[in-house]
């Protein structure tokens, strides 16, 4: 066996008193690669748009300028928060 091998363990976010929405956006904020996308720089973290809410994170590729906004949400994408996330990228 792999010294490397780390078995996987189910967390649930929604009730674990260490782990949240929040931890994963800083995790990400801090690495953008973990995403798979790219190389990715932080353009902006909880970003207000007026009338739109607020952007958890706006990412950026370095060579091709191409942005990424990134929306957390546990449980369930409701219609609410695909409306907003059409809205960010409308803006």
């Amino acid at each position: 066996m792999s010294k490397n091998y780390v078995k996987p363990e189910r967390l649930w976010l929604r009730t674990h008193p260490e782990y949240s929405e929040k931890w994963v956006q800083q995790l990400i904020a801090e690495d953008p690669s973990i995403l798979g996308l790219g190389d990715l720089v932080l353009r902006d973290q909880e970003r207000i748009h007026p009338r739109a809410g607020r952007l958890d994170l706006l990412l950026q590729d370095v060579e091709t300028k191409r942005r990424y906004e990134v929306e957390l949400q546990l449980g369930s994408t409701d219609e609410a928060h695909i409306i907003r996330t059409i809205e960010y990228w409308d803006i």
